[in-house]
């Protein structure tokens, strides 16, 4: 987690686990599970498995990994951790979620420095 002095104290210890059980421990954009492995395949299919499953095919060169779950900030402010603004997303989906504001924001510091 970036910046963690921009999270309230109670944050990992109550905030986030609530958003989780709320959420039921699923992505609310593509469901994958918390703390679940899956096998992602190149066509968007997601595959569970068991963490032995998961080994194995990395083996033969599958992306296979557990997923664990981050909370989003809808209006991507860290400091409102109001219900209605936190959601349970997987990396991808999390990443995915926030690529316009990083990708303006890489700008700005690529103009601010050079």
């Amino acid at each position: 987690m970036r910046n963690k002095e921009n999270y309230s104290e109670d944050w990992f210890d109550i905030i986030r686990p609530q958003i989780l059980k709320r959420d039921n421990y699923r992505c609310k954009h593509c469901n994958v599970m918390h703390r679940k492995c899956y096998i992602f395949k190149k066509n968007g299919q997601r595959i569970r498995v068991t963490e032995t499953e998961a080994k194995e095919a990395k083996k033969y060169g599958e992306k296979a990994y557990k997923v664990y779950l981050q909370i989003a900030h809808l209006d991507r402010n860290p400091k409102n951790n109001e219900k209605d603004n936190l959601v349970s997303l997987c990396p991808k989906c999390h990443l995915n979620y926030d690529r316009e504001i990083n990708m303006l924001s890489r700008k700005m510091n690529k103009n601010n420095n050079g």
